[in-house]
């Protein structure tokens, strides 16, 4: 058990601010380490302040950086600040006291692991373009249904990639543009039905296919059709307030989210079995 859960469990619970803090810290002490020793480049540090609109200081690279985390105040910029170090950080590795190397996915593991132990409420997901965040819900539900699927669809990459296009804008909602989040949910669903059963079809048109499916994999009847009817109504929402009109709003779309993984999980479990 983490000694946060320990706390918890206590009753000595923390505060949101309390955890900024702890989060704060280790990523202060991580950064000093890192350049401490690494030969951080110009032209990498200018890229990095460039895409946090952060200006280039007069001294030393290791005191910008370290101040640059210093002056952060809350959680969710501290987070987006390091992503960013994160993506313009080239991909090559580092010698620290000439013992050990640390690579740029040890930096990416460093936030992942700092916000797990914590249990700060951040996904952070990377992909070939580098790594972006969004809010987490049920530890359950997204290991399940976010973090399987994507491991599963690599054998899908169409679905895969859309996936993940997906998931960038539900990190990026500002108010306007749930719809078109969701829209794209459904498109990485259609995609998904595309490469799994064949052909190139709209995403309501799979639904022989898909119960066929079901029935195949000998899962009864009445389950079946239930199941049937979910990607019936998921496919008619979709239509009817995502696809044509603007009338999705932030709050069904965590559902949308969890709904798109539920069904790929349902369909490679199947097979995998």
């Amino acid at each position: 058990m983490k000694w946060i859960d320990y706390r918890e469990k206590l009753g000595i619970g923390f505060e949101d601010e309390e955890k900024f803090g702890m989060l704060k810290n280790k990523v202060l002490n991580y950064i000093e380490i890192l350049t401490s020793y690494d030969d951080y480049s110009d032209s990498e540090y200018c890229d990095f302040c460039y895409d946090i609109g952060c200006r280039i200081l007069d001294y030393g690279m290791r005191l910008n950086l370290l101040e640059i985390f210093e002056k952060v105040e809350n959680s969710t910029e501290l987070i987006s600040i390091y992503i960013a170090f994160y993506n313009n950080y080239s991909n090559r590795c580092f010698e620290i006291n000439r013992k050990k190397k640390f690579s740029r996915t040890d930096i990416f593991n460093f936030i992942v692991g700092a916000l797990k132990s914590l249990n700060i409420a951040f996904n952070i997901v990377k992909d070939d373009d580098g790594a972006f965040i969004f809010p987490k819900g049920a530890e359950e539900l997204d290991e399940a249904l976010v973090s399987a699927p994507l491991q599963w669809l690599m054998n899908y990459p169409k679905a895969h990639n859309a996936f993940i296009k997906a998931l960038k804008d539900y990190s990026n909602y500002n108010g306007q543009n749930a719809s078109d989040i969701a829209d794209k949910f459904r498109k990485a669903l259609e995609a998904f039905f595309q490469e799994f059963f064949g052909g190139s079809k709209s995403l309501e048109n799979y639904l022989p296919e898909y119960g066929n499916y079901l029935k195949e994999n000998l899962v009864p009847k009445e389950i079946s059709n239930n199941f049937q009817k979910i990607l019936e109504s998921y496919t008619n929402f979709n239509n009817n307030y995502a696809k044509h009109h603007d009338k999705t709003t932030q709050k069904v779309l965590e559902y949308i989210l969890y709904e798109t993984g539920n069904i790929i999980r349902l369909i490679i479990t199947l097979k995998n079995n």
